[in-house]
């Protein structure tokens, strides 16, 4: 069965889970930082899709095209002596048949000598996740930067069951 992203449908998950999801984040955003392209697209299925205006014109994207994207990205930031810095709040994690919807803010600075840090885009982000041994991996990902409009999410379906 496929269906939108939905937190509204499900129920919340225990604390202890929350807390484990707040980390998986946490140590996310932290490969992404500090330019661990590998460790940050590890946790991505193989088979896992990117929806963004950014890539693809906000058509769904798969890991196969959306990881060499991202190393040429990651590689000009590093050429420029750019760093980044993800701020992400407001989560909400919800369980759907075996599986955890997550849904968060995101503000993503850049920061350089030159001009110091700027605000890079603002977004809304909402992953499909699923258990994997001791940790999570995403399924699907969307992410709605503001600077660029909603995404046509009633055309987008990630897989729930």
């Amino acid at each position: 069965m496929t269906m939108p992203i939905d937190s509204h449908r499900g129920t919340t998950v225990s604390p202890e889970t929350y807390y484990e999801l707040r980390r998986f984040y946490l140590d996310q955003l932290d490969a992404r930082d500090r330019g661990f392209t590998q460790e940050w697209l590890a946790v991505f299925d193989d088979d896992a899709t990117i929806t963004t205006k950014v890539l693809g014109g906000g058509a769904t994207v798969p890991k196969s095209e959306f990881a060499p994207e991202v190393w040429k990205l990651d590689a000009s930031f590093h050429e420029k002596g750019i760093q980044r810095r993800h701020c992400v709040q407001g989560f909400t994690f919800t369980h759907h048949d075996g599986l955890v919807v997550s849904r968060f803010y995101g503000l993503f600075l850049v920061v350089d000598a030159a001009r110091g840090a700027c605000l890079q885009s603002a977004a809304f982000i909402s992953d499909v996740l699923r258990r994997h041994g001791t940790t999570w991996r995403v399924i699907s990902r969307e992410i709605e930067r503001d600077d660029l409009g909603r995404l046509d999410t009633a055309a987008h379906s990630v897989p729930l069951g």
